[in-house]
């Protein structure tokens, strides 16, 4: 079964802002599905939907969940801007295995408001009652900002592409004090699987220092980077080829680390200090892995095991136990199981190490150092 990616645009855009990442990812046989928002599917030069101004950030949400639910896993959520924080309000609701946020708008809670961001919006938050309204920027505001590193003839193309966008969304990411619906709200600790956060150092509409928040609150599971003399447009701008290529690299990682069976029950048991020794297996990821329980160290099939781990915040592993093979070495009185293990940086604050056993005749043995 392939991963799918499903990318979902920003403000303004339609499927589309995808043909680059599109073409890039299917190359490397990935299926891309690139879902237009609600209303956003009119000619540029078209008077907007009136419907569109009203339209709510989780009503684009729930749209995309529905869709998003008719697909087989494993499913990478890829959002570009407002895409961005739409795809992390759907990963915490559990509908990701991997999460690409490109130069994403920022959730409730996050202060997203500069100088540069106001002046990006300026002609829509002058204008009375806009969040009823469809609104669209101003070419100078988009040239400044959405099409910043853009060449200068390319900007009226690329304008001339763009669509209206709800009102209502604006005032729900740029203003979220002011939302009693909270809708840009996302809850951090429902993000659980590996994310991606890119910036770029030129972006006016969503600056490297807001996203560089953003990046902190998934700090648990997420990868920052920044990339110099990009703006706002990373899937359009002269050399988006080498942040699809850093994307495309840390995917294959992501994935590749995440291959355990999703049905397996797991006992999970969390320590509270940071140095442990276990009796832990590990090699390639997204190897089979074999755990014995009684020996200091062994070698077998060339992977060597020892019980003398040490665990740090930052490079801990989460193993899950599949099943037991106990003919392996039964004739030493050995207990072997086969597992695999999971990557995945920790809070930098915290100082948990969390192992996760199935339930079987035995479990792992575990001492404090």
């Amino acid at each position: 079964m392939n991963t799918t990616i499903v990318m979902i645009h920003g403000m303004w855009g339609g499927a589309w802002c995808w043909d680059l990442y599109r073409s890039f990812f299917e190359e490397r046989g990935y299926d891309c599905i690139t879902p237009i928002l609600r209303y956003h599917d009119k000619k540029p030069n078209a008077a907007p939907d009136p419907r569109l101004g009203t339209v709510s950030l989780l009503d684009y949400a729930d749209d995309l969940e529905k869709q998003i639910r008719q697909l087989e896993p494993p499913i990478v959520l890829m959002g570009h801007s407002m895409g961005g924080l739409l795809a992390q309000i759907l990963a915490s609701r559990g509908l990701a295995q991997a999460l690409v946020l490109l130069t994403p708008a920022a959730p409730y809670g996050t202060m997203g408001l500069t100088y540069s961001v106001i002046k990006s919006f300026w002609s829509i938050l002058t204008t009375w009652k806009f969040w009823r309204k469809p609104v669209r920027q101003k070419f100078r505001e988009a040239s400044y900002s959405t099409l910043g590193v853009i060449p200068p003839d390319w900007k009226r193309e690329e304008f001339g592409k763009l669509v209206h966008e709800s009102g209502r969304v604006v005032l729900e990411i740029g203003l979220w004090p002011l939302d009693p619906a909270k809708a840009s709200k996302v809850d951090p600790s429902k993000v659980t699987c590996p994310v991606l956060v890119v910036a770029g150092v030129e972006d006016k509409i969503t600056p490297a220092s807001v996203i560089r928040k953003i990046a902190r609150i998934y700090a648990a599971v997420a990868v920052y980077k920044e990339f110099e003399h990009h703006g706002h447009a990373v899937l359009t701008e002269p050399g988006w080829e080498a942040i699809a290529e850093y994307t495309s690299v840390w995917l294959a990682k992501a994935l590749s680390a995440q291959e355990v069976e999703a049905d397996s029950h797991i006992e999970q048991r969390k320590f509270s200090r940071t140095q442990y020794h276990a009796l832990i297996a590990f090699a390639k990821s997204g190897s089979d892995f074999y755990h014995q329980a009684n020996l200091e160290s062994y070698s077998l099939g060339g992977l060597h095991f020892t019980s003398n781990v040490e665990i740090k915040p930052g490079s801990d592993i989460t193993i899950k136990w599949i099943d037991s093979v106990p003919d392996m070495d039964s004739a030493n009185g050995n207990d072997f199981r086969r597992a695999k293990v999971i990557w995945y940086k920790q809070r930098e604050d915290r100082s948990l190490y969390d192992i996760g056993v199935k339930c079987s005749e035995k479990s792992a043995t575990i001492s404090r150092a």
